[in-house]
């Protein structure tokens, strides 16, 4: 298997093992290895081992399971090892290769094996940061069927996450597809300020991978019951992978506002610096996708780099600057409006929404017209209209 193949394809025991049915998603968290994952709406989980160890989650409207296997590490073991004795316990085809994720050695496989059926899919084997284990990840469909499904499962598996440090972080298989190619210097000017900074070679490229892919999911649930709820993952999933992107991008920006307030002239130092983002992201090219079949959302490294792009891009741009300046921020996106907001939590005057899952009133913020915080046009002020994407 080789990173081009990905490119173009597309405890309920003694281990205080946490799984969340809730109404937005299937979101499993163990505390006992300290890992996360944030899969597609609609998978049930239909066996565990008494050990507390394996289990298997299947999807009642695709042809995908989900297993999972947790390993408690003796430290004579890698990566590597654990996924390929995972597979030849299925005495599956596979190609394994291993690469850097985060601070940790991991491998991805794709494999082939024989149940009753042949099955094909994808693997992937990472150390947990929590007690030195080890989580195995293998997700997978029909043989006959696996093209079909390829993208889903990649998502699938890409949601994993090894650490609450490293949730805002590209996924395991993005990483794998799409290494870092050095860096990419670029300009931009806020506030009348110019900002030198960079981002590296292959974001573009890689975050509209991500795109591509959960787009390619999302519209598997145009016409389900859960359709609010895949939005949601939509945003949720393209936010980690862009935020991740952005690290760099965002310190140069906070730096540059802390220079111009480095005599601490500005009195309200948080609100100048909500409203020159926001009046620096309502000056970009306005850009829609040109067919159905594509999203109309523009990767943020792409965004940063001149690209036109709609109101959604713009309003998570803001998410991730505000978010990393240490100002509580959410999107709102409404299918009935066609539209997307940002939102933050700033007691200043003006129009907000009230988030019911913390009580707090988020100001509202319109990147398509050039107006302050707290102001929406009157056609898009029912407020039961708009739902929210929670980000951090």
């Amino acid at each position: 298997m080789t990173r081009t193949q990905i490119k173009s394809g597309l405890f309920l025991s003694f281990f205080i093992f946490f799984i969340s049915f809730s109404v937005s998603a299937l979101v499993i968290e163990d505390d006992y290895f300290g890992y996360s994952l944030d899969i597609p709406e609609g998978f049930q989980l239909t066996s565990q081992t008494d050990d507390g160890l394996s289990y298997l989650f299947t999807h009642p409207e695709l042809p995908v399971e989900l297993a999972i296997r947790l390993y408690i590490n003796d430290n004579t073991t890698n990566s590597n090892e654990i996924l390929n004795q995972t597979l030849d316990k299925l005495n599956a085809q596979k190609e394994i290769d291993s690469f850097f994720w985060n601070t940790s050695i991991c491998s991805v496989s794709s494999f082939k094996f024989n149940l009753q059926e042949e099955k094909a899919g994808w693997s992937v084997c990472s150390p947990t940061v929590k007690n030195k284990g080890f989580v195995v990840l293998l997700c997978y469909s029909p043989a006959s069927k696996e093209q079909a499904c390829e993208k889903f499962i990649i998502s699938t598996i890409n949601s994993l996450c090894i650490e609450k440090n490293y949730h805002n972080t590209p996924g395991i298989i993005t990483t794998y597809a799409f290494p870092a190619e050095g860096k990419k210097n670029i300009q931009l000017k806020i506030a009348d300020k110019k900002i030198n900074t960079s981002i590296d070679n292959a974001d573009i490229e890689a975050a509209q991978f991500v795109i591509d892919t959960e787009y390619s999911v999302l519209k598997m649930y145009a016409k389900h019951k859960l359709w609010k709820e895949a939005w949601i993952r939509y945003y949720r999933l393209i936010y980690r992978d862009n935020y991740g992107r952005l690290n760099k991008v965002s310190s140069d920006i906070k730096n540059a506002f802390r220079e111009m307030n480095k005599t601490g002239e500005i009195s309200n130092f948080n609100l100048f610096m909500a409203q020159s983002i926001l009046s620096w992201t309502q000056n970009f090219e306005y850009q829609r996708a040109k067919t159905a079949f594509e999203s109309d959302f523009t990767s943020l490294p792409a965004v940063l780099c001149g690209t036109g792009n709609d109101c959604d891009s713009r309003s998570m741009l803001i998410c991730v600057l505000m978010n990393s300046m240490g100002i509580d921020s959410i999107m709102l996106f409404s299918p009935e409006y066609s539209h997307a907001i940002a939102a933050i939590d700033l007691k200043e005057p003006g129009q907000t929404y009230t988030l019911k899952e913390n009580n707090k009133n988020y100001l509202l913020g319109e990147t398509t017209a050039k107006i302050t915080w707290g102001m929406i046009s009157s056609n898009h002020a029912d407020k039961s209209k708009w739902i929210p994407v929670i980000f951090n």
